[in-house]
């Protein structure tokens, strides 16, 4: 029997709670950092976790850490620091190289298991860092921030929700009621918006409206990215621009000085900056702020593995967002760290 084989029949033997103090370094239910790192990758290689939403995919990875180290595992896990109390770690599922670590400092007195996932969703190994080990590889030390909210009445349908642009919109970009005949099928999506070259922000929900009830492309549960992707083509297909492209910033639509945030669960991720903040926005030039861009909230659903039908669509100025979506109180903006992980994390143990 080894080692790690004797903490996991010691804590199922005496039913050690996974949500006890701590297990100090001379208890027969602590596992070492190395005792650990071998028994996770040891048990848990080739463990599937495809095809599973990214929410049930770390429950059931939570699930099966627990049974591999001799813990009941709760029916629902409880939002605890850290979310493993007893053995004194947190666990992430990694299928890329940046770590994400959300509204907290790396704590130097805490343990971080990291499951790496290959290219079929398996388990391929697992690494178990101190927290000083951890704070050697976050070189930034800057906590990012994500605003985020919720529709005030999520069964509202359709909406636009202001029927008219900022005044400063108004003032500065003179949009139309539909594009100049010369730019249809012309106008690059990633192109800075030009007075008289944008759409008003009832024109742009008047044409997204015909959206819904269609169906897009679903790249599996897990792509999120490619999901907005998909999204945005229709959307630029339908304002009649030019052929889709993404510069990787905001707005999404850039010429249009439109976000488009496509949701599939009532949670809507804002970003860096509140949509309703009256700062300049750089990036839309012209002495516009980031209240004065336009936002298209677009609710939809899974009708099957590969595609998602459009259920809803919100039409918003920024300035006026949150008439109809809740700004998240409390902790206002989630924060995360962003630790890019070495190449060779994964090592062979």
């Amino acid at each position: 029997m080894t080692a790690g084989d004797e903490v996991a029949q010691f804590i199922k033997d005496h039913q050690v709670d996974l949500y006890a103090s701590p297990s100090h370094e001379t208890s027969p239910a602590y596992y070492s950092n190395e005792v650990l790192e071998q028994r996770l990758t040891a048990l848990l290689d080739g463990r599937s976790l495809a095809g599973l939403p990214l929410r049930t995919r770390s429950k059931v990875a939570k699930q099966l850490v627990c049974a591999v180290l001799g813990y009941a595992a709760p029916s629902s896990f409880k939002k605890t620091q850290p979310r493993f109390p007893s053995p004194n770690f947190d666990l992430y599922v990694q299928k890329s190289d940046n770590l994400q670590v959300w509204n907290q400092e790396v704590d130097l007195h805490r343990r971080y298991v990291i499951l790496g996932l290959g290219h079929t969703d398996t388990i391929t190994a697992a690494r178990v860092l101190s927290g000083q080990e951890l704070a050697l590889l976050d070189t930034t030390k800057t906590l990012t921030s994500k605003f985020q909210a919720k529709r005030i009445d999520p069964s509202a349908g359709s909406k636009l929700v202001q029927s008219r642009d900022t005044d400063v919109f108004l003032r500065t970009m003179m949009p139309c009621e539909t594009l100049p005949e010369y730019l249809h099928g012309r106008l690059s999506p990633v192109a800075l918006p030009l007075p008289s070259a944008v759409l008003t922000i009832a024109a742009i929900y008047d044409l997204l409206r015909g959206l819904v009830g269609a169906t897009i492309v679903d790249p599996g549960i897990t792509q999120e990215r490619l999901r907005g992707v998909a999204l945005q083509r229709a959307v630029c297909k339908i304002l009649g621009l030019g052929p889709y492209a993404d510069a990787g910033q905001f707005p999404d639509v850039l010429c249009q000085a439109l976000e488009v945030k496509l949701q599939l669960s009532p949670t809507v991720d804002l970003g860096l900056v509140a949509p309703d903040q009256p700062v300049e926005a750089a990036e839309l030039a012209h002495g516009l702020r980031y209240c004065d861009a336009r936002y298209a909230v677009v609710y939809g659903e899974r009708v099957n593995p590969t595609a998602l039908r459009i259920n809803s669509i919100v039409v918003s100025t920024g300035l006026g967002f949150f008439d109809e979506f809740r700004r998240f109180e409390g902790n206002v903006q989630n924060r995360k760290l962003q630790i890019r992980l070495p190449i060779d994390f994964f090592r062979v143990v």
